[in-house]
């Protein structure tokens, strides 16, 4: 229904695809869902009310293992109040209900979400160089790991002239999950001066007070000024940052619990995450993707375990986690009666870049945490000294970067040393041929474990266009890793398909081969995918 000031839409889709894997089963999804979507096209209150169904279902391997179902039903509404052309007003509204069936198992998470949201801009000033910003924002969860939500925030933004700003921030949540209700408000002042084009000083001054009902009263202030320089010179352009930080968080309980919840963590092979509290309650950790909308698995995507009282978890190479993926986690960790913890946190970063493409660098990420030990936080503290020193060289043919990498820290120090090279073989019209590989030599001594790993990763890729309607593709991807206490790991990831447009009709034939060959374990996938595709003109247009 095109044209006017309101206008609509109703749409349908079935979409039969694949999700290639590295070194795993390439797993074969069908989309399914519909909607409709309406516009109130107004000038001074645009509204838009959406509807959305979709059912995702992916089936893997013969044992059902990978097999998973999602659902999801949203109902949206938003509307925009333009007051005047310096204050707006916003509100949205969605009600999603959402169902996940995990990997062939018995497991089933269902969630229905109530979220409001109202946000207020106001610019003020005589050249209203200056704003005002307030998001009021409600949720409600039922069903599985359920969170509800009320948080309210102004933040008031004064632009004192060109070179320099000052920024005011206060916070207020309360939250409500895992049974437990949370109260947290915080106050933050920040001011930024730009020094000419090259230097950006940015100073930070924050403090936080949260109440766990019953239990908990936590209060944590600290600073933290940070300089980017940035300018060039007849070498080329010169880069450098140093950030300093302190706080000091102070805890009074009854020997309770604290919730942390979407804690970031990047799996980087063989490295496993590390939560950054102490005294981890293992059985409350529940791991998702970023978006926080499909929960992994505890022994088929991942494992945690405990050393001394710090908590990491490691994925699973045949699980849902990759390598490079970053996760959100939520657990609980207890807390002593009473105590205090000290952090000091310091980033330093120097970049030269040359113009013949030649670049060193040195970066160093240091932290340390002080504990009082005798009101029992007791070797909750620890430190980490991260130095990281090397050069990148940049051809238009190629790129070459070299790395030694010296991570310092009181739970499991390494020594690495990191290859990374990319080669363009050939470049043309009709054909390319791209070479990568990855080295890696990491020891780890002196922490929980004593052992050395190798780890080498190769990729070939290879396209040619045989005519205007044929085109040729080929990959192969090999891991070698060697693990002096955990054995050693080959994988393969091969594939090979063609192209096609005849007219109408456009299509795809690919072939994979797959092996992961762990010590314990060994996977081969065979696959023959072919799709054809008919494209139809608008039957609707006259």
């Amino acid at each position: 229904m095109p044209g006017g000031i309101f206008s609509g839409s109703v749409y349908g889709l079935r979409r039969d695809d694949r999700i290639n894997r590295r070194f795993q089963t390439t797993l074969t999804e069908r989309r399914t869902s519909f909607g409709t979507s309406w516009v109130f096209a107004h000038d001074t209150m645009p509204m838009e009310l959406t509807y959305d169904f979709t059912r995702t279902s992916r089936r893997g391997n013969r044992d059902r293992r990978d097999d998973e179902e999602f659902t999801d039903n949203a109902l949206r509404y938003n509307v925009d109040w333009r007051i005047n052309e310096h204050q707006i007003l916003k509100f949205s509204y969605e009600h999603v209900e959402s169902e996940q069936r995990y990997q062939g198992t018995s497991l089933r998470f269902e969630t229905t979400r109530d979220l409001m949201i109202t946000d207020h801009e106001l610019a003020f000033g005589e050249q209203y160089q200056h704003a005002l910003r307030t998001r009021f924002r409600w949720q409600e969860e039922s069903g599985d790991f359920a969170r509800d939500l009320f948080e309210i925030g102004p933040q008031l933004t004064l632009s004192h002239s060109d070179t320099f700003q000052t920024i005011y921030k206060y916070q207020f949540n309360r939250e409500r999950y895992a049974g437990l209700d949370v109260e947290t408000q915080r106050l933050d002042f920040q001011a930024v001066h730009q020094l000419y084009s090259n230097l950006t000083t940015t100073f930070d001054a924050f403090a936080l007070y949260e109440d766990i009902e019953n239990d908990i009263n936590t209060t944590q202030y600290g600073a933290s000024v940070d300089w980017q320089y940035n300018r060039k010179n007849r070498f080329g352009r010169f880069r450098a940052n140093l950030a300093l930080a302190y706080d000091t968080e102070e805890v009074e309980s009854d020997e309770g619990q604290r919730l942390v919840l979407d804690e970031s963590g990047t799996f980087r092979d063989p490295i496993p995450i590390t939560l950054r509290n102490r005294n981890v309650d293992a059985s409350s950790v529940i791991v998702t993707d970023t978006g926080n909308r499909r929960v992994f698995s505890a022994g088929i995507d991942y494992i945690v375990f405990r050393q001394d009282n710090v908590t990491r978890i490691s994925r699973i190479r045949t699980g849902l986690i990759a390598d490079g993926d970053t996760v959100l986690v939520d657990y609980l960790f207890n807390t002593p009666a009473r105590g205090q913890l000290d952090t000091v946190r310091v980033d330093f970063s120097l970049e030269q870049r040359f113009t013949n493409g030649l670049t060193p660098y040195y970066r160093l990420s240091y932290r340390n945490q002080e504990d009082d030990v005798t009101t029992g936080f007791g070797r909750r503290a620890d430190r980490t000294d991260h130095h990281r020193l090397g050069v990148k060289y940049e051809k238009q043919k190629y790129t070459l970067d070299v790395e030694l990498e010296i991570f310092d820290d009181t739970i499991e120090p390494y020594d690495a040393f990191h290859i990374n090279g990319l080669y363009h073989v050939l470049q043309s019209t009709d054909r390319t041929i791209d070479l990568s590989s990855l080295f890696s030599r990491l020891l780890f001594e002196g922490g929980f474990d004593n052992r050395n790993v190798t780890l080498v990763d190769v990729q070939l890729d290879h396209q040619r266009r045989i005519s205007n309607t044929v085109s040729l593709m080929q990959r192969l991807v090999y891991r070698y890793e060697r693990d002096s206490s955990r054995g050693i790991t080959h994988a393969w990831d091969v594939s090979a398909g063609l192209d096609f447009v005849v007219g109408e009709l456009s299509g795809e034939l690919v072939l994979e081969y797959d092996r992961l060959g762990l010590p314990e374990s060994q996977e081969d996938d065979y696959g023959v995918f072919f799709r054809v595709r008919r494209e139809f003109p608008d039957a609707l247009v006259r």
